[in-house]
């Protein structure tokens, strides 16, 4: 199951929990392509604190959207954060995105307050102050 939140746009945060189904998935690939193709900048959040891993063709998935979408996102994604609150999965992550590395560019991170914090500076340094301000007050909640 997972929750596609815009509504602190231009933050934009993706909670997956247990397990993600393969239409699930597929559901997320169209909610981020419509998120990149706005052609606004934006920060993205995806939390897997709670989650199971994606199934192979689901990881098989999300790198043939990451490629087909590599150009606009280096444009316009300002940050992309990956909650990952368990060591034997960033351990497993780390493995794997070094054998054969991801196009995405993301930063793992072991909180979403963490990549609140985060996304709040890449904010800055893009200069949308609102989004910075935005997820600073979310980091404060």
């Amino acid at each position: 199951m997972y929750t596609f939140d815009e509504s602190l746009w231009p933050l934009a945060i993706v909670q997956r929990s247990d397990t993600t189904t393969d239409s699930e998935m597929e559901s997320i690939l169209r909610s981020l392509s419509k998120l990149i193709h706005r052609r606004e900048p934006y920060v993205l959040i995806i939390d897997f604190s709670r989650s199971r891993p994606l199934t192979h063709s689901q990881r098989m998935l999300l790198a043939e959207h990451q490629a087909q979408t590599a150009d606009l996102a280096r444009e316009y994604c300002k940050g992309f954060f990956v909650v990952i609150n368990s060591t034997t999965a960033r351990l497993a992550r780390a493995v794997t995105s070094f054998v054969r590395p991801e196009a995405d560019q993301h930063e793992e991170v072991a909180s979403l307050t963490e990549a609140l914090e985060r996304a709040a500076v890449r904010f800055e340094q893009a200069g949308v102050t609102r989004g910075a301000i935005i997820a600073r007050a979310q980091a404060r909640r």
